[in-house]
């Protein structure tokens, strides 16, 4: 099951919250998604650090302060392009507290596979090339960047990052906010704990606590935050 409000099938004027790298980065899947036939809008991008207006292949609307304490301005959707797990929570909480009318919205890029029995929490992004095989449930607000894989029975919390060309195997678990770098490879049935950080590279072999940093091959656990 992938939620209603999905760049696969729902039409939708979306604004992006964020203007830098990732939010350019989404610029251009937008335009993948309207040469797919999607027929929805993207309104621009909203970010407290870059100036209104156009601004490098971007149109920036204006600071999510100024949004938000404008009260409900409709049925807007939203997306954010933040690669912090941390800040993109803190982002999300501003939105949901403001009782403003957002509704989160997922993006699935046309060229991303997904088999049968998977579930996708709003919010997240699977970037080009990504894959998801079967009965994967993956939270709100995730990321999985170009070329990273998901593989059968695996469940990933919400609030994480999985960087391009993550392997992920078979059964296993992901906690909020886990952040897990490029080219790292999970094997089967490992877990890793809740705001943890895998290091670009690493194979984890064994499981990774809860606000631990593991790097290497195999991953040892380097240090507690």
């Amino acid at each position: 099951m992938i939620p209603a409000l999905d760049s696969r099938n729902a039409p939708a004027h979306v604004s992006v919250i964020g203007a830098g790298g990732h939010g350019s980065e989404l610029q251009s899947y937008f335009l993948d998604l309207a040469a797919h036939g999607w027929t929805g809008t993207l309104a621009g991008h909203i970010d407290d650090n870059a100036p209104e207006g156009p601004y490098r292949n971007m149109r920036v609307l204006g600071t999510l302060a100024r949004f938000l304490s404008g009260g409900n301005i409709g049925d807007l959707c939203y997306i954010t392009a933040v690669g912090s797990n941390e800040l993109r929570r803190t982002i999300v909480e501003r939105i949901e507290s403001a009782v403003c009318g957002w509704t989160a919205w997922t993006l699935v890029h046309p060229s991303a596979q997904t088999g049968s029995d998977v579930a996708i929490g709003a919010g997240t992004l699977l970037a080009p090339n990504s894959t998801v095989t079967t009965r994967v449930r993956i939270g709100r607000h995730s990321i999985l960047n170009v070329k990273a894989s998901v593989s059968h029975d695996t469940e990933i919390g919400e609030y994480v990052n999985l960087n391009p060309g993550v392997t992920v195997c078979g059964k296993c678990r992901i906690g909020d906010g886990a952040y897990i770098g490029a080219g790292a490879t999970l094997i089967d049935g490992v877990s890793i704990g809740e705001w943890a950080v895998v290091g670009a590279g690493a194979v984890v072999v064994r499981d990774i606590p809860a606000r631990c940093t593991a790097l290497g091959v195999p991953a040892r656990v380097i240090k507690q935050r």
